[in-house]
């Protein structure tokens, strides 16, 4: 056998390619949580090795509808090997700020699986998902769930299933869980809570590895402490990333719930502080007054991390009344860093990058 003399830059190089062939060999797998920026609304992409699914599909006007589409786009161009397909569409409760835009992402991409707490508004699109589950083309598998599906339980750990949760990949297998969903009995809350939807929303964690992730909806204070008295004692509701619930609104994130979540990052779905600032209308940022100082408050309280750089943002006093304020620690919203993503690995590693 011939001695074959590669000099020093040579076993530099030939080093090179080993550790990257190695690295490549052994590199464990990623998930992505894209929150998109929607406006004063909700639509969270969760992309997985193997498939994705998408919670919620709110937009606060037709450009934002096109602005979701373009991202989710952009996201199969570059995920060719999903074939477009939404392995579980996710609709936390049935409000135009999570529904608007259901309609235009069903028919222009293909979800296999659907799932809501069964409750439906008044000329909203989730009535055309049902009617068209089975149309031009679709085999759309439809899922409701009500709360007692979840009590009935053994164990206080979630509701999963094969249409939950649909995804094993070949090298992970991410974990789908609704945690509350609707309640057909009044649990003692006072008639206007009960009636309130927002109090109906379903109640998401997924598990990557090490990672967690949060989704509420627009839960509010009554259904929190329903949520927080039924896993007492648990461990189910202690996540790294907490999906801010309402949009950051006063009523959806207690310093109980928090206590519960321990967040290491928390992202603000909403729309950018002046949306509706010269608009009689009360459903915008602006009249909503998203997301409250008092929230953020909170929130700097129990996350210990900081972003790379500190940020000057609008946070509301009250309805219509905002002020300046600085976010130091790792709380995101779409209102002023647009387009989030978490990117997350199986040891419970956790990057976020923003495009605004």
């Amino acid at each position: 056998m011939k001695k074959i003399s590669v000099g020093t830059r040579g076993l530099v190089l030939w080093s090179a390619v080993v550790l990257l062939l190695y690295s490549t060999a052994f590199a464990q797998p990623f998930m992505y949580a894209h929150y998109i920026d929607v406006g004063q609304g909700a639509a969270t992409l969760l992309e997985f090795p193997c498939g994705d699914m998408l919670i919620d599909t709110g937009a606060q006007d037709q450009d934002h509808i096109a602005k979701l589409l373009s991202y989710l786009e952009d996201f199969f161009t570059r995920r060719t090997d999903l074939k477009r397909n939404i392995d579980l569409l996710l609709i936390t409760h049935d409000h135009p700020d999570h529904t608007t835009g259901i309609r235009e992402v069903s028919e222009q991409f293909t979800v296999l699986r659907y799932v809501d707490n069964g409750q439906l508004a008044a000329n909203s699109d989730t009535h055309w998902i049902r009617d068209n589950f089975n149309t031009a083309g679709r085999h759309t598998v439809l899922r409701e769930i009500a709360d007692a599906e979840i009590t009935s339980l053994p164990t206080k750990t979630g509701l999963t299933d094969a249409i939950i949760d649909p995804l094993v990949c070949a090298d992970c297998d991410p974990v789908i869980r609704v945690l509350s969903g609707r309640l057909d009995v009044n649990p003692g809350w006072p008639l206007d809570a009960f009636d309130n939807q927002n109090n109906q929303s379903l109640v998401i964690r997924v598990d990557f590895g090490e990672s967690s992730f949060l989704f509420t909806g627009d839960l509010e204070q009554d259904a929190i402490e329903t949520l927080l008295s039924w896993y007492d004692g648990e461990n189910i509701l202690d996540v790294d990333v907490y999906q801010v619930g309402h949009h950051g609104s006063y009523n959806a994130t207690t310093a109980p719930l928090l206590e519960a979540l321990t967040p290491d990052i928390a992202v603000i779905p909403c729309g950018h502080w002046d949306y509706g600032r010269n608009s009689a209308s009360k459903f915008t940022t602006y009249a909503y007054g998203h997301p409250r100082k008092s929230v953020l408050d909170l929130l700097s309280a129990v996350i210990s991390g900081r972003r790379s750089q500190k940020i000057k943002v609008k946070a509301a006093e009250a309805a219509r009344d905002f002020v300046d304020y600085t976010v130091r620690k790792k709380i995101y919203s779409t209102a002023w860093d647009g387009n989030i993503k978490v990117k997350a690995d199986l040891s419970g590693s956790l990057v976020v990058s923003r495009n605004n």
